[in-house]
């Protein structure tokens, strides 16, 4: 067992195991015994911090959603690139995690869509993560098109935002998206910045 650790510490280790148990499992094998042995903790530490699984559960995916928007955030905001550079880089990111076979990425949101089917609770906190992408992605299109009103840059933001979701499903799932991803790579950046650049 781990040596003891406080509540700043220990809770995102226990998040940690718990976002990687989740992306590999999914919900049938979500389970607190599991965690609390896989982070090296005794049951009833892990019952501490986390009384029941839903309550691990939620933390989970909020904590893994959080980390992930946050990465994005400061992907689009490097401020040594320009809008559409930005743009560029997040394909270049987002070939690069979903491709990986040992991504957490890809997995974690696709049992999250699968979960979010059947509870309320979870398709409430999909739909938030999604207007936060959403949000995202419009921002960064009214970046590289200053010249396009806020309702073109969120209907072209939510034609960008649904083909990255098509990606991480098709990367994944499909056989061409398996064998030949790089291929999409060039044609999907030079849609994406036309797409954010084009007045008509």
């Amino acid at each position: 067992m781990k040596r003891r650790g406080n509540r700043t510490t220990r809770i995102p280790e226990i998040l940690d195991v718990a976002i990687r148990v989740f992306a590999k499992s999914g919900d049938n094998g979500f389970t607190q015994r599991r965690i609390a042995s896989e982070a090296g903790i005794q049951l009833g530490t892990l019952q501490h911090y986390f009384d029941s699984r839903d309550t691990l559960l939620k933390a989970t995916i909020e904590e893994s959603s959080r980390r992930y928007l946050a990465f994005s955030h400061a992907l689009v905001s490097d401020s040594s690139l320009t809008p559409t550079g930005r743009l560029e880089a997040l394909v270049d990111h987002t070939f690069e995690t979903f491709t990986d076979p040992e991504t957490l990425v890809s997995p974690f949101a696709l049992e999250c869509w699968s979960l979010a089917e059947q509870h309320e609770w979870m398709r409430q906190i999909m739909e938030k993560v999604s207007e936060s992408y959403h949000s995202l992605f419009s921002d960064l299109v009214g970046q590289i098109n200053p010249k396009l009103t806020v309702e073109e840059s969120w209907v072209r933001a939510a034609l960008i935002y649904s083909h990255w979701q098509g990606l991480l499903v098709f990367l994944r799932r499909s056989k061409f998206g398996q064998a030949h991803p790089m291929t999409l790579k060039a044609p999907i950046k030079s849609q994406w910045v036309e797409l954010a650049q084009d007045m008509a």
